[in-house]
């Protein structure tokens, strides 16, 4: 009965096994980091433990996810899906640029969207501002960091691996960006799908170049880190205040889209940047635009970096 089913699970296509893989790694690794984070919000509160105990946990998922561990038979697969496990200096000096500017991209990005489409305000699962900042700051950097460790390992090493194989870089890095945005479905609308879908492409071209989870993951966690603040705490204020805007064309009614698309570029216009204090919307937009042209120059040095470090390492 085993084999057999094992020969069925062989036989479906990539399209649908690789998901389905991802999210079951990504609900295992989920389940396993809310455990510290759930259990400080409820024992020892005035104590930041869930930092420390989230970091033992992502140290053993990972551990087991890249190839550790039983049975036997998958540790091959498992350190195939999940890339090379260290990254040379001359690429890791390459990756950390191209990693800011796609942080910024993607920051500056989630600030101009709900001000262009309708988006719901952010906000947590449990309302951490509650709890002493020694512990907010240590559940805080325990979210971010198991959703830059789990997320990374599912979608960017066992789904993305897997479709890059099978059907090439660019199919693969658009269905990951797809999936990467329905896996955060139950908190967000289709409105949020460009932020998710900028995030994963620009992470997983640079996990692709890199051949490595590692840098993506260290812009995953930086990224959620930069959030949180306003997250939880509605700070900075100019922040929350492009977070929670709504559509610049929505008082204009039975606009057309190009009607639409008119007042948006008249809300970004260069010379509102004069009055950055009174135009953030204009300031983010055009961060969002020069990120973006930085993100292509650096990922086109990763490139070249990489590939070189590729052939040094073959020799």
């Amino acid at each position: 009965m085993g084999l057999k089913l094992v020969a069925i699970w062989r036989r479906l296509p990539v399209l649908v096994r690789a998901p389905i893989v991802a999210f079951v790694v990504l609900n295992v690794g989920s389940i396993l980091a809310v455990l510290p984070i759930f259990g400080n919000t409820k024992f020892l509160t005035s104590v930041p433990w869930a930092l420390p105990g989230t970091m033992a946990i992502m140290w053993a998922f990972w551990l087991y996810a890249t190839g550790s561990g039983y049975p036997s038979a998958t540790r091959a697969y498992r350190a195939t899906m999940t890339r090379d496990k260290t990254v040379s200096a001359s690429v890791w000096r390459a990756a950390i640029p191209a990693v800011i500017a796609s942080l910024i991209v993607t920051w500056s990005l989630r600030l101009v969207l709900p001000s262009v489409v309708p988006v719901a305000p952010p906000s947590l699962p449990i309302d951490i501002s509650v709890y002493p900042v020694t512990t907010v700051i240590g559940l805080a950097l325990a979210i971010a960091l198991s959703a830059g460790v789990v997320e990374e390992i599912a979608f960017r090493g066992y789904l993305q691996k897997s479709l890059e194989d099978a059907y090439g870089i660019v199919p693969a890095l658009i269905l990951t960006g797809i999936a990467f945005w329905s896996a955060h479905a139950d908190k967000v609308t289709v409105s949020h799908l460009p932020f998710h879908l900028a995030v994963s492409v620009l992470l997983g071209t640079a996990t692709y170049l890199t051949r490595s989870l590692l840098p993506a993951m260290v812009g995953h966690v930086l990224g959620d880190a930069l959030l949180l603040p306003a997250y939880v705490y509605h700070r900075p204020h100019v922040a929350w205040s492009l977070l929670t805007a709504r559509p610049v064309w929505e008082g204009h009614a039975n606009a057309t889209v190009v009607d639409r698309l008119h007042v948006i570029v008249t809300s970004v216009r260069p010379s509102l940047l004069l009055e950055p204090s009174s135009h953030p919307l204009a300031v983010a937009g055009w961060l969002l635009i020069v990120s973006s042209i930085a993100a292509v120059f650096a990922l086109r040095r990763l490139a070249r970096i990489a590939a070189i470090a590729s052939t040094h390492r073959q020799r």
